[in-house]
């Protein structure tokens, strides 16, 4: 009887040490990570503070369940002079790189949107080509934003954000400094793809 009880004791040991061996399993970023979707559309921000002026280009990324990540390209310039002569001489910047955010509960009409762009760039780009690669004035920015997004479709979003671009690695020799391009923005982001259909309320 004591043996009897004795292997259902060890019998229930190892079926409970088991049970929590499989529920124990630690979870990770990547075997939860899926790629869903991707997608690519414009991006303009506008200044609200330092007299920055707006910025418009695009980008693109893949969207991993509620998260994305790509890349980027954004130019500010004299878009008076673009309009009132059709061309322009010089970018007052110009920067890309990578492009991370995500949303939280994607699946609502109206939810929150949130990203951060990290890349490199120049500032007085001459379009005409005169100055050489290595004299460009060389620069790192980085523009967190956060806001809403709207679902028109489920293929066309419309997020919009408030941010601050922050802008280092100006040569001060040259009489400009990276708080001359530094500071507040706001944007606005078309995004044009496919967003996966699974619903989520994680970011």
């Amino acid at each position: 009887m004591k043996n009897l009880m004795q292997k259902q004791l060890l019998f229930l040991a190892v079926l409970m040490t088991a049970t929590i061996g499989l529920q124990a399993q630690h979870e990770t970023l990547f075997n939860q990570a899926r790629v869903v979707g991707a997608f690519g559309g414009p991006i303009t921000e506008y200044g609200l503070s330092n007299n920055l002026s707006t910025s418009v280009g695009g980008g693109g990324a893949l969207v991993i369940n509620s998260f994305f990540i790509g890349g980027y390209g954004l130019a500010s310039a004299d878009f008076d002079q673009l309009y009132d002569e059709g061309d322009i001489d010089v970018l007052d910047i110009g920067h890309g790189g990578f492009w991370l955010g995500g949303t939280f509960q994607p699946h609502k009409l109206v939810h929150m949107y949130g990203s951060a762009r990290l890349g490199w760039g120049a500032i007085n780009i001459d379009l005409n080509g005169n100055t050489p690669y290595r004299e460009l004035d060389k620069i790192f920015v980085a523009t967190p934003e956060i806001g809403v997004e709207l679902n028109l479709t489920r293929w066309f979003r419309l997020a919009g954000t408030v941010g601050y671009r922050y802008v280092t690695g100006v040569n001060e020799n040259r009489g400009l400094t990276g708080d001359d391009f530094s500071g507040a923005i706001a944007g606005v982001t078309l995004r044009f793809g496919w967003f996966g259909r699974r619903r989520s309320n994680n970011w």
